[in-house]
């Protein structure tokens, strides 16, 4: 009588294959095949074996065996699949090697995977399904060999699982497989026995995560895992703990998504990380972003089904919490609290969105900037020096911030409208002031011929500020105004390893145009190197006369397209590469773009946006020469300017009497109407049709030229000339609030016996008391990861500077974070980055450089997770 069933192991293609092959290995005469086996065939009845036909036939009793045999046709292998031991010696006659093998499923394993041996604990009952699972699952080719080692269980599961998950299994990887819906579905096809032993293995291995996704897997909710992580990170978040709205939230979630059951604290944590870390990645690379917004779509809608749309500001994922965010920002904004915010700017900052959504995340850091600088006390220089060095380091940078308010999208936010346009009244009302005095102190200064010894003008431009260099491009960007030239100088610092210096110790330098303030008369001078109108025509042989005993070469927009296949043309490339010719590249990008009518009053300019300057930069890069960017005047936009109706030419100038908001000019730099013209302080006169923007006024927007001087290394910075950090050019309440000392552990600074001591917040050499920074850098964690970073910044360093972050809410300009460290500002990109190799694990941004490097921040919640384990 037969062995029951149910004991014998099922056969398999990969049996099968192994069965024929012995058979033709023997050359054995006997073409059929019996193997003592489950009577249960579940592949096609007709295979292919390395070439041969091979027919598979499953018969439960000794006369179905007979039966499959005498009804054989062909010269195929007929393979016979019986639990029935006693055939009879007539079939025995005609069985290959007169026998009825055994399939024995770990003899099958064991040379799957090339082993010598089978780890023991493959043959406990309970593993029967992994047994079986690994013969059903070998790919075509076998498993990866062992080279006769042994087979572990751990490597034996570890195998089906990659075999059935489609690759290696780690919580982020589970969590990715549960968007693939075949995936889900082959698993859930699998037998019990092996479908609950894969779970519990990974389970094991995983942990929370593997449990939570089986929970959904088994409540038929697997494609909803990564967005209901999203969820799940704001429902259950610390924050959301004593919203009603959470708690109510919480038990729809466990009824609804894992079967009336909840998940421990621990579980939901975890899941919810995982969840948020694989959502941003997927955000981040542009062939999974768009599955990153299905995804974080769908979890907005599973925010609404389980009525919790108020929690959506807690997200740093979702689409809705940015624009909660944003709409929070309004009430502070209006109430001018700038503490709240600054808090309220954070959480936007800190949005996953915000990059993605540059545009509106801009105007919320500009209205902010604005209303640090309405809150700054207002202080009005008493010389024109002052004044345009003022503008070129302070109000221009008001005037980005500004242009970027305007005219911001609040189409999803309408909160925000009325708070950002009483923020441009007011900055324009307080910009209308100083232009005023601005425009007033230049008319005095012009009519009376005041002294120019330190004053950089038009005309005397190339003489102070490109004469001292040994071998200069210089750039005129006609109509760039300060503001533009300061966004355009971070683009060109971060782009190439160009230094920047200048004259003044203490920032950039300001010139002053030639009035009116309009490009044949400022450009002409500024090019011909003395007070002259002209077009082009006069500006070639009056620059080649500017720099007499030296080769010259001056080249309009005309002149610079290359033929096919090259932006710059042959001339122009071969003047730069020669360092023996002082070379002049003028370009109208911005100068055109204020006559094409009215746009939507953004002045925002970025280095590819200006036709041919990146290739020019490019070439002056490497052939190793300085580059000078500057311009002939600036301009002012089209916003709520309205047209005055006296008789004009020009939009910006004219003759007459002056009436409210505009001002006479007389003097030797007033090269129209004979040496006496009237011309607008204000913002918003002109006198012509309506375009884009104007000049041609006396407004410090437009009559302030700023210069830019860069240079390829130390060794070109001419005899006092200083060196410039980056970090410098802007004002204090650009990059953020000015640090105040709240620190919870105060830091001082320890000097030695009989010396002098320094006070204030940075003076500082060591963290007094169980400070944070002293706790990070104490802890097991960080002394870790030292052993991993070479020439890694001291400890000491370290704490003192997460302090000093600590103690400001997290952020802080360059210059005042290498006080705390003790390092040359210029050197701080390179600090940070061996820093954060030691505080930002598993790549988080707990240590960053933003705001164009500008700022140093410190994300302390981060910081307190990872180091010292804290939650919250």
């Amino acid at each position: 009588m037969g062995t029951p069933t149910l004991q014998l192991p099922q056969a398999s293609r990969a049996v099968i294959e192994q069965a024929v092959r012995r058979a033709v290995d023997r050359q054995d005469h006997e073409r059929i095949i019996a193997l003592r086996a489950a009577p249960e065939w579940r592949d096609e009845p007709l295979v292919e074996v390395d070439g041969h036909r091979v027919e598979v036939r499953a018969c439960g009793t000794v006369l179905a065996v007979l039966d499959a045999v005498t009804s054989r046709s062909g010269d195929g292998y007929l393979v016979v699949l019986t639990p029935c031991e006693d055939l009879g010696d007539s079939l025995f006659a005609r069985i290959a090697e007169h026998e009825l093998r055994p399939v024995n499923r770990f003899d099958l394993v064991r040379e799957a995977f090339g082993a010598r041996l089978v780890d023991p604990r493959l043959s406990a009952r309970d593993r029967v399904w992994l047994v079986e699972a690994l013969i059903d699952a070998q790919p075509p080719g076998g498993w990866p060999k062992l080279g006769g080692g042994v087979l572990t269980l751990e490597t034996a599961v570890r195998t089906l699982a990659s075999a059935r998950f489609d690759g290696e299994m780690d919580a982020a990887t589970l969590l990715a497989w549960t968007g693939k819906a075949s995936g889900v579905a082959r698993f859930q096809d699998l037998v019990d026995t092996e479908r609950a032993g894969l779970q519990e293995w990974l389970e094991g291995e995983i942990g929370p995560v593997a449990s939570a996704v089986f929970r959904l897997v088994a409540n038929g909710h697997a494609t909803d895992a990564v967005p209901l992580g999203l969820v799940t990170a704001v429902v259950f978040s610390d924050r959301a703990a004593r919203k009603q709205a959470a708690v109510q939230a919480r038990v729809r979630i466990e009824e609804r998504f894992f079967g009336g059951s909840g998940l421990s604290a621990q579980a939901v944590q975890r899941f919810s990380e995982t969840a948020e870390s694989l959502w941003t990645r997927w955000l981040g690379t542009p062939e999974t972003a768009r599955q990153a917004a299905e995804v974080a779509g769908r979890a907005e809608r599973i925010l609404a089904e389980i009525q919790a749309e108020s929690l959506a500001d807690l997200s740093d994922a979702l689409s809705l919490g940015f624009d909660v965010r944003l709409s929070a920002l309004a009430e502070p904004l209006a109430a001018r609290n700038l503490r709240e915010a600054e808090k309220a700017l954070d959480l936007v900052r800190k949005h996953q969105l915000s990059a993605g959504r540059a545009e509106e995340t801009r105007a919320a850091e500009m209205a902010v900037r604005l209303a640090r600088w309405l809150a700054t006390p207002l202080e009005t220089p008493a010389t024109l020096d002052a004044l345009a060095t003022a503008h070129l380091r302070e109000w221009s940078w008001v005037d980005r911030a500004v242009a970027a308010v305007w005219q911001a999208d609040t189409a999803r936010v309408p909160r925000l409208k009325e708070a950002y346009g009483a923020l441009y009244e007011d900055a324009r009302a307080r910009r209308t002031k100083l232009d005023e005095t601005f425009g007033r102190r230049l008319a005095a200064w012009t009519e009376h011929g005041s002294d120019t010894t330190s004053l950089v003008l038009a005309e005397n431009l190339l003489d102070r500020a490109v004469r001292p260099l040994s071998s200069p491009v210089v750039i005129v960007l006609d109509g760039m105004s300060a503001a533009v030239a300061g966004e355009l100088a971070d683009d060109i610092l971060a782009r190439w390893n160009w230094i920047e210096i200048g004259r003044r110790a203490d920032g950039r330098e300001p010139a002053i145009a030639v009035i009116p303030s309009v490009t044949r008369f400022s450009r002409t001078s500024l090019l011909c190197g003395k007070l002259r109108e002209g077009t082009r025509h006069e500006e070639v042989p009056g620059f080649r006369s500017a720099w007499p005993g030296r080769r010259s070469a001056l080249f309009h927009k005309g002149n610079l397209p290359g033929d096919a296949g090259a932006k710059l043309g042959d001339e122009v490339l071969a003047a730069i590469a020669d360092p023996s010719t002082v070379v002049g590249v003028v370009l109208n990008a911005v100068d055109d773009a204020l006559g094409k009518g009215p746009t939507d009053g953004r002045d925002s300019w970025t280095l590819d946006g200006v036709a041919y300057l990146p290739e020019v930069l490019a070439a002056a890069w490497l052939a190793g020469r300085s580059a000078v960017l500057t311009s002939d005047h600036g301009h002012v936009l089209q916003r709520d300017t309205l047209a005055r109706a006296e008789k004009s030419d020009a939009a910006r100038y004219r003759t007459g009497t002056a009436g409210d908001g505009e001002i006479l000019l007389r003097g030797p730099r007033v090269l129209a109407g004979d040496g006496e013209v009237v011309a607008p302080w204000e913002e918003s006169i002109r006198y012509t049709a309506k375009q884009a923007g104007y000049h041609g006024g006396i407004s410090p927007a437009e009559m302030v030229i700023p210069i830019l001087v860069f240079v390829p290394g130390e060794r070109h910075c001419p005899s006092g000339w200083q060196l410039f950090d980056p970090a410098q050019h802007a004002p204090a309440w650009w990059n953020g609030p000015i640090p105040v000392a709240e620190a919870p552990a105060r830091v001082t600074s320890r000097k030695s016996k009989g010396s002098k001591e320094e006070e204030g917040l940075f003076s500082v050499a060591e963290a007094v008391g169980d400070s944070l920074g002293l706790r990070v850098t104490g802890s097991a964690i960080f002394e870790e990861q030292r052993g991993f970073v070479r020439n890694a910044p001291a400890p000491e360093q370290i704490a003192r500077l997460i302090d000093g972050l600590a103690a400001v809410g997290g952020r802080l300009p360059v210059s005042e974070a290498a006080a705390l460290v003790e390092q040359p500002p210029a050197r701080m990109r390179g600090y940070v980055s061996q820093a954060s190799r030691l505080l930002n694990l598993e790549g988080y941004g707990v240590l960053t450089l933003t705001d164009g490097d500008r700022t140093v921040a410190l994300d302390v919640k981060l910081l307190r997770r990872h180091f010292l384990g804290e939650v919250g």
